[in-house]
């Protein structure tokens, strides 16, 4: 729970910090602001493509632990929260390298 609190404090924090950002490139286009533009969208490109191949290995993971391990039950009842909690670990680590970041310029 506290990670997630975290993570939507600083995905907020860090949209306050770039919409000026975006403002400004509208009304005055600038190399910088251009740079920080395109960094958005591949930043969330790669994040979601981490994230994919991240759930996947875990998938992978609880697949032969569900097989390997007596206890069936107990397995399976907190796999799908490790797959989500691996899909979601890039999008949480951009977030909060993004807010450092943007803090700093």
């Amino acid at each position: 729970m506290k990670n997630q609190i975290e993570t939507n404090s600083a995905a907020a924090e860090t949209i306050l910090r770039r919409l000026p950002i975006m403002w400004w490139q509208m009304m005055s286009p600038t190399a910088a602001g251009q740079a920080e533009m395109q960094r958005m969208v591949a930043e969330k490109q790669k994040a979601v493509m981490d994230g994919m191949l991240a759930a996947q290995a875990q998938l992978v993971k609880e697949t032969f632990s569900f097989w390997t391990t007596p206890l069936f039950a107990q397995t399976g009842s907190r796999a799908g929260q490790r797959i989500i909690d691996a899909a979601t670990a890039p999008a949480r680590r951009t977030v909060k390298a993004n807010v450092k970041r943007l803090r700093k310029g």
